[in-house]
């Protein structure tokens, strides 16, 4: 087994045409291109790279190689559609590779890329990257995107169909490996007929560094009316069904008609691509793709199309112009934000009007224990050895040998001084060994995690912390602690509400969990202030 990276992808296959990362050369560490619009002004989104077995819904199929799904737990029509009223500006500055937000149905707007600027009828070439389907718009009907909707990752997923590829063929007078128009038709219209498709992914001894490439993968159906747990082994291979060793899942209808069809029978059929030929010739006909039975996804080959589609002289009517009677915000709903922010802050300070001292940032505080009183609250006596203090480490959150996170073992002994020092209220825990305290101590994180979402899961209780506010007490020397909706995979295992204290803000916000453990980077309108229970 080879184990290569972005290093040897860099230096033996091609450039990457939409780098995941950027390699500096030499013997440094290749760097990680951020979400976000960068220093020389161009915007970046991630892709979702899979890496495991997924259940996707089929989006478009432009050929085996090049398919475009997306994860049934997708967040497009949630997140990422945007009616009225929502603030829209026109896009004016229009460059290839750019994001944008663009009109995909009747004042509905959703984020596209910019593929290609102006052609000769004046048209702009957008993709729409949650729905994977491409247009031919003019510039006026686009919108800017916020940097805020770019920290989302694109919502289609690029697959490629792994082992299957086309056969030889003569096209234009010289041999080529193409896919012909009528097995991209066909392939549609078999994804089509699976409301859920099943995709593993292809092994490879190579991580390419490129966003673009199609993830090789083995594609499945599930057919309609299958319960989940009985996916694995009812999916029916894409491959198979499309090289013509499966049957298509037909529709009731389909079935009742199709018992009546004599298939011993020796008569003529009429085939989709042609007049009537009898089966001797069809059985001799050059099947048009091949499967293979391959390991090693990392020579995978993509191909392209035989064909391609005309590009249209006039955009549909949605595409012409940006709507001049776009409703940017709800009036109501602005006045009432209005009135809340004057009650809540005064017009010539930072300082709190009248919000009740109970959320006032500049009180409350969360006592951070020192070195000194961790040793004498937390310190486990050896018979044989010094004393010491024995913790539970956390190490997920570990950093390096200078920053990492530990929850303190209490240890009770015999005499009268050790038992004062376990927490008198837990009386039946004083003679467990230190598993079961580093479980009581996780017990305790899940109980506190359970009370904070509990009261910061009413709407009323989330009172947001300005990032204005935040720097004004940083500069006056003082350690802000906030609350702070955390993403789902951390979520997952210490609650959705964190307390944490602010070591920096700026566009963002470094925030230190207090009590789950780790540093990371977020929002800053993820904070809120922190009550003083």
């Amino acid at each position: 087994m080879i184990s290569v990276g972005i290093r040897l992808t860099d230096q033996v296959f091609p450039g990457p045409e939409e780098p995941i990362a950027v390699f500096p050369g030499g013997n440094e560490n290749p760097k990680q291109i951020l979400d976000g619009i960068d220093k020389e002004g161009v915007a970046h989104i991630k892709r979702i790279i899979l890496n495991r077995t997924a259940n996707v819904e089929f989006l478009r199929a432009e050929s085996p190689s090049r398919i475009w799904v997306r994860l049934q737990n997708h967040i497009t029509d949630t997140k990422l559609t945007f009616r009225e009223p929502f603030p829209l500006k026109p896009k004016l500055d229009i460059r290839k590779d750019d994001y944008a937000l663009a009109p995909i149905d009747e004042r509905v707007y959703r984020r596209c890329r910019i593929i290609e600027t102006k052609n000769e009828n004046g048209l702009i070439q957008i993709f729409f990257i949650d729905d994977a389907t491409k247009a031919w718009v003019k510039a006026d009907c686009l919108a800017i995107m916020d940097e805020h909707y770019m920290f989302y990752p694109w919502q289609a997923i690029q697959i490629s169909m792994f082992g299957v590829y086309p056969s030889v063929v003569d096209y234009s007078g010289k041999l080529e490996q193409l896919w012909s128009i009528q097995t991209c038709n066909k392939l549609s219209q078999i994804l089509r007929a699976f409301p859920i498709l099943r995709v593993e992914v292809a092994l490879s001894t190579v991580v390419f560094n490129d966003y673009a490439k199609p993830i090789p993968v083995k594609l499945f159906g599930i057919p309609p009316g299958i319960e989940e747990r009985e996916y694995h082994y009812r999916a029916m291979s894409i491959s198979q069904i499309l090289e013509g060793g499966l049957p298509m899942p037909a529709e009731p209808e389909e079935e009742e008609e199709e018992a009546k069809v004599d298939v011993d029978s020796d008569e003529e059929e009429v085939l989709e691509t042609g007049p009537s030929v009898k089966k001797e010739e069809v059985d001799n006909k050059p099947p048009e793709i091949v499967c293979m039975d391959l390991y090693d996804a990392a020579f995978h080959e993509v191909f392209d199309v035989a064909e391609r589609n005309q590009i249209p002289t006039e955009p549909l009517d949605i595409h012409c112009e940006f709507p001049k009677d776009w409703k940017e915000s709800d009036d109501a709903e602005e006045e009432e934000k209005k009135e809340k922010e004057e009650e809540l802050f005064s017009k010539d300070s930072l300082t709190m009007k009248l919000e009740h001292a109970d959320w006032d940032p500049r009180q409350n505080k969360i006592e951070m224990m020192t070195v000194k009183e961790l040793g004498e609250k937390f310190r486990f006596p050896e018979n044989d050895k010094e004393p010491r203090i024995m913790l539970a480490v956390e190490g997920r959150c570990t950093k390096s040998p200078y920053e990492w996170y530990a929850r303190p073992i209490v240890k009770t002994g015999k005499n009268k001084r050790e038992e004062n020092v376990a927490w008198g209220s837990d009386k039946d825990l004083r003679e467990v060994d230190e598993t079961d305290w580093m479980l009581y101590g996780n017990d305790q994180l899940t109980s506190l995690a359970e009370q904070l979402d509990t009261f910061y899961s009413n709407t009323k209780n989330r009172k947001p912390l300005r990032t204005a506010e935040i720097q004004a007490m940083m500069q006056e020397k003082r350690d802000v602690f906030a609350v702070c909706a955390v993403n789902e995979e951390r979520a997952n295992y210490t609650g959705e509400w964190q307390r944490v204290l602010i070591v920096n803000c700026d566009q963002f916000a470094e925030v230190r969990f207090l009590d789950s453990g780790g540093r990371d980077m977020v929002l800053t309108s993820s904070l809120y202030r922190i009550h003083e229970q």
